[in-house]
């Protein structure tokens, strides 16, 4: 092949003399013809070996380095196995590329065609031709499959040489496709995406696995989902956007685009509004767009979370799980862990990867389910949470010969390390060991766990007392839930499900319950609620203490409210502060004419500037 430049006229020759074709040579269709410079890349493809992990689809790999990447390599001709990716297999196969440097990432993925096409991936292992075998690297993919229906149902990974927190280094891009309402509009062709930013490009993606689950995908007025996992390419400029023009209704008209970007803490919109259809407008099937506006969102991070099932009798739970973190800069939302997969199972280790709200130093985390489904109690073992940060490590000193350091000054030894910021994995381990059922232990489906080695806050126990008013109608049915606030964060939201009394919430009633939480330091505030779904579901609340019995002080909180949708305000919730007991007395011995104005100078006394009294 001769390539020419026309305003040069310099003339580039890339020899070849090699067959292209399927049954000749080495029987493959696609080279790359170097100018200078070709390299053999030697292959390995570990399979995992649990039950189903093999797949008979059409897998594909690209290897990508610092002076570019392969481009997709069908995997066709395995050196050593007749049948490829089977359980337990090592598949290797030949790379023949122009030299692109060290190799810095692995895209591996298959085409998701045929039945029992669902993979489950070790690890690949690349090295140079010619090279020692213990120079090869080695791109752990954490024994993840790669199937629609497990996992997060992705089809195609991006690995990288980290074994330490493998899915943090790539960012997600949540694209979500609007189908116009034109009639005739959908489509049944595959659809493909390419995205251009300021650091690089994806690729070629294709979007076949939606998040939200739609049975037809890219049908009319629809909006589809898709997120995609790759390295990052900065802020995104244009995107290419097409489809495979294959199926009975091949035609698509493409309304918009949207790119949420958390990482980065930016939302792209394109417009599109055209056919994307050879019988339709030019005839393309494929368009490239710009970005109308880029908005400012939150800037979240990557989080990995591994949770491990303990090996007791029904330790597995189908419930919902969920989690929520706390560091020195706040906490993240209350965050479900869930995926395609059978999760929580006995003996299980679940990787997870979040988005969330950096929250700096962890320093606790809370974890639980919801109790649903059948046999829910769920015994569990550890867990870990992962993420990266910017640390100062010692700058590695350039090899110089024996000359310079002749001439180097005796001072100079004594000079200080020059440091540089890298990126490295932040790990806690949060040992449990223990149940979370309503028939064990102590009955709760939710606990609050410190990191291993932590020694600035320990375990607390906070005895809750709830008074439900003597008024008529004042007792409830409803399930009550409160979480307590102190300067040292939240028991986030608990129910309050073991009381004392055998009916709970009813009129004149005192019901006792026992909260375990991390020491949340002197209380601030809380949020008492129900969840008004029984008949008698009103509730009339004269007030809550709560006892700190690390400490023995007792905290009083006023209320002398009702929760329901049909009395005073409508409301079901209510936040209470603490006043003092002095306060609580001149309410009981019936000296109320300044019990109002005492709370509200509890309150906000800071902003009070002149009081008027008319009692």
């Amino acid at each position: 092949v001769t390539l020419m430049k026309t305003l040069t006229k310099d003339k580039y020759n890339f020899p070849c003399e090699r067959w292209l074709d399927t049954n000749e040579d080495d029987n493959e269709v696609v080279r790359e013809l170097p100018a200078m410079g070709r390299q053999i890349y030697r292959v390995t493809i570990c399979t995992g070996t649990i039950g189903g992990s093999g797949t008979d689809a059409s897998v594909f790999l690209n290897l990508i380095g610092e002076h570019g990447d392969t481009g997709d390599r069908a995997l066709v001709n395995c050196k050593n196995n007749i049948n490829k990716f089977e359980k337990g297999n090592l598949d290797e196969f030949i790379v023949e590329a122009v030299a692109i440097g060290q190799i810095q990432r692995v895209r591996i993925g298959h085409d998701g065609k045929g039945g029992g096409c669902g993979w489950f991936l070790e690890k690949v292992i690349v090295r140079e031709e010619g090279q020692a075998e213990a120079h090869a690297i080695e791109f752990p993919c954490k024994s993840r499959w790669l199937d629609r229906n497990e996992d997060d149902g992705q089809i195609v990974r991006e690995l990288v040489p980290f074994s330490d927190g493998q899915r943090l280094y790539n960012v997600g891009y949540h694209i979500a496709v609007k189908t116009g309402n034109t009639p005739g509009g959908s489509s049944d062709s595959t659809v493909y995406v390419k995205l251009y930013g300021d650091k690089g490009d994806t690729g070629k993606m294709m979007l076949v696995v939606s998040d939200n689950n739609l049975s037809n995908y890219f049908e009319t007025g629809h909006i589809d989902v898709f997120t995609v996992e790759t390295s990052d390419i900065g802020q995104i400029n244009r995107l290419m956007i097409g489809h495979n023009n294959e199926g009975m209704r091949a035609g698509w008209f493409l309304d918009s685009v949207q790119i949420l970007v958390p990482l980065n803490g930016k939302h792209y919109m394109f417009p599109c509004h055209r056919w994307l259809s050879k019988g339709e407008a030019d005839g393309k099937t494929e368009v490239e767009i710009y970005p109308s506006e880029i908005l400012d969102t939150e800037q979240l991070i990557n989080y990995e979370l591994t949770v491990v099932t303990g090996d007791e009798m029904f330790a597995g739970t189908d419930a919902k799980v969920f989690i929520q973190i706390y560091g020195d800069k706040g906490k993240t939302e209350v965050i479900k862990l869930d995926s395609r997969s059978n999760n929580f199972e006995r003996r299980s280790t679940d990787i997870f990867k979040i988005e969330a709200k950096d929250v700096g130093k962890v320093f606790k985390i809370r974890i639980g389910h919801d109790g649903s489904g059948v046999g829910s109690g769920w015994f569990l073992d550890t867990v870990e949470v992962r993420y990266l940060t910017m640390a100062a490590v010692p700058k590695e000193k350039k090899k110089e010969d024996k000359k310079t350091k002749k001439k180097k000054k005796k001072d100079e030894d004594e000079e200080e390390e020059v440091e540089e910021m890298q990126e490295g994995v932040v790990t806690y381990r949060f040992p449990c060991s223990r149940w979370l059922a309503r028939g064990e232990e102590d009955g709760e489906l939710q606990v609050e766990l410190l990191p291993d080695g932590a020694e600035e806050l320990e375990v607390n126990t906070y005895e809750v007392c709830v008074f439900t008013g003597d008024v008529l109608g004042a007792g409830s049915d409803a399930d009550v839930f409160i979480n307590i606030y102190g300067e040292n964060g939240d028991t986030g939201e608990r129910c309050l499900q073991n009381s004392d009394n055998l009916n709970k919430f009813e009129r004149g009633e005192e019901d006792v319950f026992i909260l375990t939480a991390i020491d949340l330091g002197p209380l601030k505030k809380l949020r008492i609620r129900h969840d008004n779904t029984r008949p008698y579901s009103s509730w009339y609340l004269d007030r809550v203490e709560i006892v700190d019995t690390k400490d023995d002080t007792t905290y009083y909180f006023p209320c002398n409210r009702w929760l329901a949708v049909d009395e005073d305000d409508g409301q079901i919730a209510r936040e209470l502060v603490p006043v003092d007991e002095a306060f609580m007395k001149k309410d009981e011995d019936g000296e109320g004419g300044g019990n109002l104005l005492c709370f509200f100078l509890n309150v906000i006394p800071d902003k009070i500037c002149k009081i008027e009294t008319f009692f």
